[in-house]
């Protein structure tokens, strides 16, 4: 029995003298006195992180305010056109078809809002945008027999007023 208990005893003694060995003197403390913080405008802040991702490439869309979407080719341009296409997927082409005769477009509470419908005079088919660039979320939906189907980046359901109202107009 001592003899199965003696690396035991063994092992526990090297721990003891390692343990209680001289510690690495600390020769020099560094301390940072110039710490750099980003812009706040290239933030998007959420309730547990921080993004730093860029979102003044929504700046830009901020002068179509009162101009007609097929004018400023609205969704050709960058950021919107890819990430509408990622978000609609294969029913691009049916937002499309519903987005063709759109009235001025609104920018209110940096939200841009824009609706629309096919072009025929008698098709009740709909469409309506809205990319909220404070959140940096997009929103799509259109009208499909007496239907609504929206589009939401991050799955997000706190859609802007003017987006609400389209829904449930």
């Amino acid at each position: 029995m001592t003899a199965k208990l003696l690396p035991v005893a063994f092992l526990i003694g090297i721990c003891t003298t390692a343990c209680n060995g001289p510690a690495q003197e600390i020769r020099a403390v560094i301390l940072a006195d110039d710490t750099i913080i980003p812009p706040t405008d290239t933030m998007i802040t959420n309730h547990d992180t921080i993004h730093t991702a860029r979102v003044a490439s929504w700046k830009k869309f901020e002068q179509y305010k009162g101009q007609f979407a097929e004018e400023v080719a609205l969704l050709d341009q960058e950021p919107l056109k890819s990430r509408l296409n990622r978000l609609l997927g294969k029913n691009r082409k049916t937002f499309l078809e519903r987005f063709k005769v759109c009235p001025p477009i609104e920018v209110e509470n940096n939200v841009l809002f824009n609706e629309g419908h096919a072009a025929a005079a008698d098709n009740p088919y709909e469409a309506a945008l809205a990319i909220d660039m404070d959140r940096d979320i997009i929103y799509a939906g259109y009208s499909f027999h007496k239907n609504v189907v929206v589009y939401a980046e991050k799955k997000d359901t706190s859609y802007p007023e003017q987006f609400k109202h389209w829904i449930n107009h």
